[in-house]
């Protein structure tokens, strides 16, 4: 189509019903997009079987126009843009659950708590009870976390954690005095918790109700 033709249809074109949006938008700061979005999300999930892996992260869309909720994260390649939290089938790549990071919300419906607990909990209800792996990165990781998605959602996952919870031995956190490739691994009811130096004095703590023993992967020691 023209330049022409595009421009008349993106400023006519709408998904959303202008006239009351700013009333809506008093208690939802997402009113402008929020039934396409919900509709997006229904579809996702109705027209896909995920495989037993999924994961969950974040992810920064580029966008540098007005928007009250528009995150810098000067760690990511974009830098501005709308910061989202990603449910994610591992094998396929595919996009099964979302949900958009808007900060506070107004009192209402839509007001949620934004704790990492609370994030994973809302992505995964789409598969609670389904004996799934999730693996999630240490920002989100913590052993009430892990044991909650274990015993409540029927949830099994492998996650990195950060080496300042308290929950973690003193010997798996400090890496001094140990060689390089050397893991440790300490179990305790359905946890695994591994330390692992990959160089020197920096170490890599991992938390698993998946995996309930010792062995290594022979093609696993190149980690980063």
């Amino acid at each position: 189509m023209s330049s022409q033709r595009f421009c008349f249809l993106m400023r006519n074109l709408r998904f959303d019903n202008f006239t009351d949006r700013e009333q809506r938008r008093e208690i939802d700061k997402l009113a402008a997009i929020r039934e396409l979005f919900e509709i997006i999300l229904h579809n996702f999930q109705t027209n896909f079987i995920p495989s037993e892996y999924l994961t969950i992260d974040e992810q920064l869309i580029s966008f540098r126009g007005r928007c009250s909720f528009r995150q810098y994260i000067p760690s990511k390649p974009a830098g501005y843009g709308i910061k989202i939290f990603a449910l994610v089938d591992v094998k396929n790549a595919y996009t099964y659950n979302l949900e958009v990071y808007v900060g506070t919300q107004p009192d209402g419906p839509y007001k949620i708590n934004n704790s990492p607990n609370n994030v994973v909990t809302r992505l995964v209800q789409p598969i609670e009870g389904t004996k799934r792996n999730i693996t999630i990165d240490n920002w989100f990781t913590s052993l009430p976390l892990v044991l909650q998605l274990l015993e409540e959602k029927k949830l099994t996952v492998v996650g990195t954690m950060r080496r300042n919870k308290t929950c973690i031995p003193k010997q798996f956190a400090d890496p001094k005095n140990r060689p390089i490739n050397l893991s440790l691994f300490g179990f305790h009811k359905d946890c695994t918790l591994t330390s692992y130096v990959p160089k020197k004095n920096k170490v890599v703590i991992a938390v698993s109700t998946l995996h309930h023993d010792n062995n290594k992967d022979p093609t696993g020691d190149n980690w980063r």
